[in-house]
């Protein structure tokens, strides 16, 4: 069978080589082409397009790139006319994405749709135009699934994919020894995101407020992964001043550094969901172009127009506010500051609390064998063209 995967950032690459690799096992004649990332091409998908290096966050950010995305978007046309995929396989980038669903519709070609666009947010419309053209909705949220089946679509809900993935290597006391943070020692996790926008928007807010707790409080270690979509030297740019005490490691560490962490600072996005899982208090920060952020506020769901709008996965997975969220201009170094005051002041008491609510989370994300799922879904889809 002949498979064409479609994602568009680090993370979609992730998941889409994760389910390739489980497709492997189910179709020894299975053929894979698309869009992604090195990851997709180390479990032997041809790359048509590497998008993951140039992502963006917010409305006005993705309309830079419009032109460059409509000229891949008519070669993949092109390449299902010549090719003609058993499926498309859709994972998260909707601005895409859903274009290029409706391409596949029109020649009949089944779409798979994993981590489909957070529509219960802003844009029900959007879930109506999914309804066109995506033929199964894999579904790794509960409420996600229970939204979409509103809209006539075929759902399955999987559980998360991350329930899978994340994994320590080595036990959390043994990294802090090998890190060498002393008893007594806090330590901090700052993760400024895969994205180049956003390690320039947030990076700089982090170190400034890390910069301050590190003058006023005492016993602070803070350490800081280096996504692979991101050059170590933007990183350096920014440390000349800021906390002596702070360590660049790789990213294969993260797990290991969430799990060992007292509390972390993390970009909305995946990693708040993966710190959800190692019982991480974190404090979520986010901000995009003013544009971006009014366009979003004038599509926000009317359901949130009177209350609070949430935006970090485990606070929707949970139905409420268990972490903090900074967002756009609520994202001060002035506020961050002492939010992460409030977690060094009262960790005991605030740790206990919020590792009970993520608690509550991971358990709600299902069972492992995630993408083994997907893949059978997946397959499956396949074969009925």
């Amino acid at each position: 069978m002949k498979y064409f995967f479609s994602a568009g950032e680090h993370s979609g690459d992730m998941h889409a080589a994760a389910v390739i690799r489980h497709i492997k096992e189910l179709d020894s004649e299975a053929r894979f082409w698309g869009m992604g990332g090195p990851l997709m091409a180390r479990e032997g998908a041809e790359i048509l397009y590497d998008p993951t290096k140039i992502s963006t966050i917010g409305f006005w950010e993705a309309v830079k790139n419009y032109s460059r995305f409509k000229k891949h978007l008519q070669e993949f046309s092109g390449f299902f006319r010549k090719n003609r995929p058993d499926v498309i396989v859709w994972v998260d980038f909707g601005g895409f994405n859903v274009r290029l669903a409706e391409k596949a519709y029109a020649f009949g070609i089944p779409v798979v749709c994993i981590f489909p666009p957070t529509a219960w947010a802003y844009g029900r419309s959007r879930a109506a135009r999914l309804a066109k053209s995506v033929t199964h909705i894999v579904s790794v949220l509960p409420f996600e699934a229970d939204f979409y089946r509103k809209y006539g679509l075929k759902v399955t809900y999987i559980g998360h994919p991350l329930l899978d993935k994340v994994k320590t290597s080595i036990p959390p006391a043994t990294w802090r020894k090998e890190k060498g943070v002393q008893e007594g020692e806090m330590v901090v996790a700052l993760l400024p995101g895969s994205r180049l926008q956003e390690v320039r928007s947030l990076l700089p807010i982090m170190l400034e407020a890390a910069d301050y707790l590190e003058k006023h409080r005492e016993g602070l270690k803070f350490f800081l992964p280096v996504a692979p979509t991101i050059d170590r030297r933007v990183i350096m740019e920014h440390l000349s001043s800021f906390p002596k005490n702070l360590e660049l490691i790789d990213s294969d560490q993260g797990y290991n550094l969430m799990a060992a962490a007292d509390f972390g600072v993390i970009t909305s996005g995946t990693s708040t969901l993966e710190a959800a899982i190692l019982g991480l208090p974190i404090i979520m920060i986010y901000r995009v172009s003013p544009l971006s952020a009014f366009i979003y506020r004038r599509l926000a769901n009317s359901e949130y127009k009177d209350g609070q709008v949430m935006i970090a996965l485990p606070n929707l997975v949970a139905g409420e506010m268990i972490i903090p969220e900074l967002v756009q201009e609520d994202l001060t170094v002035e506020s961050l500051t002492a939010e992460m005051l409030k977690l060094y002041d009262n960790y005991n008491n605030t740790r206990v609390t919020i590792a009970n609510e993520l608690g509550k989370v991971r358990e709600k994300l299902g069972t492992p064998g995630v993408m083994q799922r997907a893949a059978q879904l997946i397959v499956a889809e396949a074969q009925t063209r």
